[in-house]
């Protein structure tokens, strides 16, 4: 958890109500936005309301294809959130906002008696970096990326970056890492780079801050090494 104070209740984590997605990772410290319209997740926006506003939100594993609409495959470690908009549209979905506030980890599965999956789960510790000098690695390394965008892409990381959490800061990077690498390349990845999904789930699952900017280093390193074959280094990186 990033703030024990907001820990949910242990009959909350016994039963948590979870909202598995083939395309979005539930980041801590971050907002997601969703647009629910299946009548089982329907139903459980409704037992979330009822029942204090927290609920899971596991990235479904690969191959979940074949069996979506039974009980799937997910991802053990996943995103704890609570709930802090919900608004009823006209022709019946919902539309959710989703503040992350830890990592969960699977313990067991429930038998089912609704609509929607039920996990027994444990909280996972929230450390930070304790490694100053690679993160500052990582810092220069998103610096020097910032360098070759616009203005507001520009401003966009430099606003991640003051961010006083590490904790957060961190998460805050995973979270637009895959746009940084989309804006410095376009749609041209690499061979054998993470996808979008890959690195967010990765970065989720490590163990701590030190795994995570580790994680972060090396997809940055990619990035600055194809904006430097690109000869995108704005003159100004050269003096």
């Amino acid at each position: 958890m990033l703030d024990d104070d907001r820990r949910p209740r242990d009959e909350v984590l016994a039963a948590l109500p979870v909202f598995p997605l083939p395309n979005a990772v539930l980041l801590p410290g971050m907002v997601l936005p969703l647009n629910v319209f299946e009548p089982r997740y329907l139903e459980l926006v409704d037992h979330v309301l009822e029942e204090g506003g927290h609920l899971g939100i596991p990235l479904l594993r690969p191959g979940f294809e074949r069996n979506y609409d039974g009980r799937p495959e997910l991802e053990r470690v996943f995103g704890l959130g609570r709930l802090i908009s919900h608004q009823r549209l006209p022709d019946g979905r919902r539309f959710i906002r989703v503040e992350g506030l830890g990592r969960v980890r699977t313990s067991s599965e429930l038998p089912p008696r609704a609509g929607f999956r039920e996990l027994c789960v444990e909280l996972l510790p929230e450390h930070g970096p304790s490694d100053a000098h690679r993160l500052e690695v990582l810092k220069a390394q998103l610096e020097r990326i910032a360098a070759t965008l616009d203005g507001d892409d520009e401003q966009m990381v430099q606003s991640v970056l003051r961010i006083p959490d590490a904790r957060v800061m961190l998460y805050a990077v995973t979270a637009i890492m895959p746009t940084l690498g989309f804006l410095a390349h376009g749609d041209r990845m690499s061979a054998g780079r993470p996808t979008l999904l890959e690195l967010q789930q990765r970065c989720l699952a490590a163990a701590d801050g030190d795994e995570r900017v580790d994680v972060l280093i090396e997809c940055a390193a990619g990035i600055c090494t194809e904006l430097g074959d690109s000869n995108r280094w704005p003159q100004r990186m050269w003096n």
